[in-house]
């Protein structure tokens, strides 16, 4: 049921899906049918404009440049549709280059008169809207603004071809030049005045031809720097753009030419030194290689001008060989002393021991000396302790064994067979396993042992038990439980005798005690009885009185229960006569 919610959930949202995608696709299609009917009537709109000059019945030169913007204008319509990042660009460059001319026909209207200069009216918001969304569409970096200056300064052109195709006997010859004065100076403040990071730039380039000069001086003297050479080559393709980023590589290039400079003077004595602990190495182990190779690959990274690397290499190497020169004798000598301590040890219990003693030989031929040695030194301790461990568990056998001797009369079959179990354990080196069971028979048999004699000492003062329930109502009960006593004993379950037999007496004291506060109790009831008895007959309350003589009936039931040993009858009558006496009192 729940994979079938699921797939109607699927499904409901695969056919959301394909239903917003096909209404997307829809309205793009209608977009893309009105950026093509806007365009054809742009492209209507500039051949009926310039027809007359076509037709020679007005100039044709000052039409021109109002029917080639519609012809661009119907050229953005598709970017309109699609505004994606390069239709934007392409965008904005086609309107930093329109408003221009754009401004140079609505400044015609002042010239103009009718529907002609309500035309050109029109012109002067689109040249606003037109400048206003190139300052949005090419913004951010030095790039784009000089991009823009550039398309700016086309445009101020374009405004002075129109100017000068309206002759120098137009009215608006002046307000023209202005216009195209105006876009030339944007242009100019585009391309040479609205970088902020001017001065940032300025450092920039002055610390970048320093630098280079600086690196190439080192290379002619041999000097390798091909980090910082690196280091530089970036500084250079990200400093026109971000000036702060490429002065912090820089930075970090000079950085890294005073330490390498710094490096080079000291590397060679650090490979002297690397190299004199190597051989020293090599004198203690032969066959050790790992110093040597880092050796090799030092004077590798040296030759390719890494010094760093090289230094850490040429450590390293030093390091290791030190480690030989220290360890490598002190660990050949444990694995020995190892393999000799661990001759003749048979057994499960000695594997450890002799995945140890591998691991220490693989470390030592890994070149791991140190290692090796703490590994191969802990053996011989770790074998004296399991065979200290191998002589308790057999003294312990032993001792379970003479224990299993000296206890006649309790059942052996299953300490024999304890006992055989550990063995059988000693035999196969499970030292702890063989301990246990050798413990584990010493305390169970002495605490059968203990139990028999318990037990047997209980039953030959047997009559001392039963004169303690002799005459009672529950004496059957007493001798059952006694019973079932000597059929463990005959059973030879000892310590289940013993629990039996502990658990008779704590009864026995427990109900005796219960018998003395009963018979206390009795006591003291009887003596009240007879006091309120003479003042009954003081009172002419006589025997045939029929509350009297029921009560002097309970409390001689409470007597003869108390006999029986039937101490809870005895303690219930004593209530009731303690009432019966209480309505007598009440009488007097």
């Amino acid at each position: 049921m729940g994979g079938g919610i699921a797939g109607r959930l699927m499904a409901d949202t695969a056919d959301v899906e394909s239903r917003l995608a096909a209404t997307l696709a829809k309205q793009r299609s209608q977009l893309e049918t009105l950026g093509i009917v806007a365009a054809l009537a742009l492209v209507g709109s500039a051949a009926w404009y310039v027809w007359p000059g076509v037709e020679s019945t007005v100039p044709l030169m000052p039409r021109l440049g109002p029917a080639i913007v519609l012809l661009l204008c119907a050229l953005a319509m598709q970017d309109l549709v699609d505004f994606g990042p390069r239709h934007r660009s392409r965008l904005g460059a086609a309107t930093a280059i329109a408003w221009p001319p754009l401004l140079l026909l609505g400044i015609r209207a002042f010239g103009d008169t009718g529907w002609v200069q309500v035309g050109n009216l029109l012109m002067l918001p689109l040249a606003v809207a037109a400048f206003e969304f190139s300052r949005v569409q090419l913004s951010g970096g030095i790039q784009a603004l000089r991009y823009r200056g550039l398309m700016g300064a086309t445009g101020g052109m374009v405004a002075l071809s129109l100017v000068i195709s309206e002759g120098a006997e137009s009215e608006l010859m002046m307000s023209g030049l202005l216009v195209v004065a105006l876009a030339l100076f944007r242009a100019g403040m585009d391309v040479f005045g609205s970088d902020k990071d001017r001065p940032e730039r300025r450092r920039f380039k002055e610390q970048r031809d320093a630098l280079e000069k600086r690196v190439l001086q080192l290379r002619a003297q041999d000097i390798k720097i091909d980090q910082a050479a690196s280091l530089l080559q970036a500084a250079t393709e990200v400093g026109w753009n971000d000036p702060k980023e490429g002065v912090a590589l820089l930075a970090t290039a000079a950085d890294d030419i005073e330490r390498t400079l710094a490096l080079s003077s000291d590397i060679a004595d650090i490979l002297a030194d690397a190299v004199a602990a190597v051989e020293q190495s090599e004198e203690v182990a032969p066959e050790s290689k790992r110093p040597r190779n880092c050796i090799t690959l030092g004077e590798r990274e040296m030759e390719l001008g890494s010094l760093r690397d090289a230094e850490q290499l040429f450590r390293q190497g030093k390091k290791r060989a030190a480690d030989i020169i220290e360890w490598w004798t002190p660990a050949e000598e444990a694995i020995s002393e190892g393999k000799r301590a661990l001759d003749g040890c048979a057994g499960e219990q000695y594997e450890p021991v002799r995945r140890m003693l591998q691991e220490a030989q693989d470390a030592l031929e890994r070149e791991e000396a140190a290692e090796a040695a703490e590994l191969a030194s802990a053996i011989p301790q770790q074998v004296e302790a399991m065979s200290e461990a191998g002589e308790g568990a057999e003294e312990s056998l032993e001792e379970a064994r003479r224990a299993l001797e000296q206890a006649k009369g309790i059942d052996q079959d299953v300490f024999n067979d304890r006992i055989e179990q550990a063995d059988a354990a000693l035999e196969a080196g499970q030292f702890s396993m063989a301990r246990g069971l050798s413990d584990s028979v010493i305390r169970e048999v002495t605490r059968e042992r203990e139990a028999m004699v318990e037990v047997q000492k209980a039953l030959r003062q047997q009559k001392k038990l039963r004169a303690r329930w002799e005459g009672r109502d529950d004496a059957d009960d007493w001798e059952n439980r006694l019973e079932g006593i000597k059929g463990a004993r005959k059973e030879k379950q000892w310590s289940h005798a013993a629990t039996l037999l502990e658990r008779l007496t704590n009864d026995l004291d427990a109900t005796q005690a219960a018998h003395g506060e009963a018979t206390e109790l009795l006591d003291f009831l009887q003596g009240e009885w007879r006091a309120l008895r003479n003042q009954l007959e003081s009172n002419g309350i006589k025997v045939d009185d029929s509350e009297r003589h029921a009560c002097e009936g309970t409390i001689g039931e409470s007597v003869v229960s108390l006999g029986s040993g039937d101490v809870e009858a005895c303690l219930a009558k004593l209530g009731e006569a303690d009432t019966q006496m209480e309505a007598l009192r009440r009488r007097i």
